[in-house]
């Protein structure tokens, strides 16, 4: 209650404010109390609302500026002085000292009975207690019922409809895990790494940490909550933080199942399952899989014939531990899975798979004990993923033991063998670039005709009937385009391959 909710009530509708303007109108009020016995401000405690007669008062100028200061250093909320009678209007001399310190000073009729202000400002204080206590009730039943919903946008979303106050949930870098406004998220990694638990103003609201085993995994931001008297809004954002450290030990203990039943979440990505459900991109975020990133699907084969014996499943196991370790050491989340002698697993487009290969050292152990590893080319978002995974299944039955394939190493051998996706892939490689440039039919032409020469250019530039100079040029596009040189023997052979391939696929049957 402030002094404001005292004015308002119906037994100090006549009060005046003596002080005018420069009131602090709100000042709480904890309890009123009628105090009209010598040395007054002995008897008075902080948030008080003394209401008094001023006969105990000292008459003299000089005593009632002590009397006021005295008064003062005790912190009532407001004190207030029944006119005319002992005092025909608040002593300017107690006014002042009391104004000093910012408290109210007010004058009420003295045909006001001061048990009719006590009465109604208890009443007050007492149906605004059951009112806080209602609605913390009401907050902390819908919390808990939003985390039956399993998700922390649930939590988040609730908290928010409760308070009428913008709600973000941070994760430990500040940055935002819902849909919301949010604080800068370096400031709020500043104010995540200070030492304690204790709420923490940020950006004009309250940030509470979420703490889980003994660390930090975010917080519950909670907008113009930093002042005193939002402390409801406080004590709910603290128990929305309780809620939420319970929800990401749960998702933890599911992921662990979840791993020990076969990597599901990897497996959701790569067989195309991935959806927009929230629960989904928060357990990417927690295992570090970036929705938005471009990844490479790579798959690590294992020596010997299924079904996979006891010791078999061993070597697996050892092997995935091995990778995993491996990918964590090179800064690499460890998204990994297991199906038979198969170990997929995603590479960030930042990282390499040479480097991988090279860190797990196996290039070095000459046996065919060891897996083989074969991977594809790097593909955007999500639905990359589930086609990184078909494109790179075709490649296991190229994966060598103590050996590392690429996608471009085996596509041509899949080209010869006649394997459709990887002539289609060799054509478009090398001829698409060509057919979409700006004269593209005339630089396939010159790729053919050079072909046709066995790469002489004088007889390439004669049979098409272009000087000498023109053919080069052509020949830098062609190389700018593609980015593969023409003067590499490979390259004339891949050149030669997909004319084949293009002519086979135009010609009438």
């Amino acid at each position: 209650m402030q002094i404001v909710d005292v004015l308002a009530l119906p037994a100090c509708t006549a009060a005046e404010v003596v002080q005018g303007s420069s009131a602090d109108l709100t000042r709480t009020v904890r309890l009123a109390h009628v105090i009209d016995v010598p040395d007054a401000h002995s008897w008075v405690r902080p948030g008080t609302l003394l209401l008094t007669t001023g006969l105990s008062w000292p008459r003299e100028r000089a005593a009632l500026t002590l009397f006021g200061q005295d008064l003062a250093r005790r912190g009532p909320a407001a004190v207030v002085l029944a006119v005319p009678r002992f005092f025909s209007a608040f002593p300017p001399e107690v006014a002042a000292a009391l104004a000093e310190s910012g408290i109210p000073t007010l004058e009420l009729p003295w045909e006001v009975p001061f048990v009719e202000v006590v009465q109604q400002t208890h009443e007050f204080i007492l149906q605004a207690q059951a009112d806080h206590l209602a609605r913390s009730e009401s907050i902390h039943r819908a919390l808990t019922r939003a985390a039956l919903g399993g998700q922390l946008s649930d939590v988040a979303g609730t908290l928010s409809e409760q308070l009428g106050r913008a709600v973000a949930l941070l994760a430990p870098n500040g940055l935002p895990l819902t849909p919301s406004l949010a604080p800068d998220p370096a400031l709020a990694r500043l104010a995540l790494a200070r030492p304690g638990t204790a709420p923490r103003p940020l950006a004009g609201g309250m940030l509470v940490p979420v703490v889980l085993r003994g660390q930090r995994e975010g917080g519950v931001w909670v907008a113009g909550a930093a002042a005193p008297e939002h402390d409801l809004e406080v004590r709910a954002a603290e128990h929305a933080a309780t809620v939420a450290a319970l929800l990401m030990l749960a998702q933890q203990d599911m992921e662990v199942l979840e791993a020990r039943l076969g990597y599901a979440f990897v497996d959701t990505l790569l067989e195309g399952r991935f959806t927009a459900d929230s629960s989904l991109h928060e357990r990417a975020r927690r295992l570090g899989f970036d929705t938005l990133g471009s990844y490479t699907v790579a798959l690590l084969v294992l020596p010997g014939a299924l079904p996979l014996l006891p010791e078999g499943f061993a070597q697996r196991e050892q092997a995935a531990g091995q990778l995993r370790g491996a990918l964590t050491s090179l800064g690499a989340a460890p998204l990994v899975s297991v199906s038979l002698n198969h170990i997929w697993f995603l590479l960030p487009q930042s990282l390499s798979a040479e480097r991988v290969w090279a860190r797990l050292g196996w290039q070095e152990a000459g046996t065919s004990e060891v897996p083989g590893m074969v991977y594809g080319r790097a593909r955007p978002g999500v639905a990359g993923v589930a086609q990184g995974r078909a494109e790179v299944l075709a490649l296991a039955a190229y994966a060598q033991p103590g050996q590392l394939r690429s996608y471009a190493e085996v596509l041509v051998p899949r080209a010869l063998s006649g394997d459709r996706d990887a002539q289609a892939d060799l054509m478009r490689g090398l001829l698409e670039p060509l057919r979409v440039a700006r004269g593209g039919a005339a630089l396939i032409a010159t790729v053919q005709a050079l072909c046709d020469t066995g790469f002489a250019q004088a007889e390439a530039a004669a049979r098409l009937c272009i000087h000498g100079n023109t053919l080069r040029y052509r020949m830098d596009r062609i190389e700018a385009l593609t980015g593969r040189p023409l003067a590499d023997p490979a390259t004339r052979s891949l050149w030669w391959l997909a004319l084949q391939l293009g002519a086979l696929e135009t010609s009438p049957l």
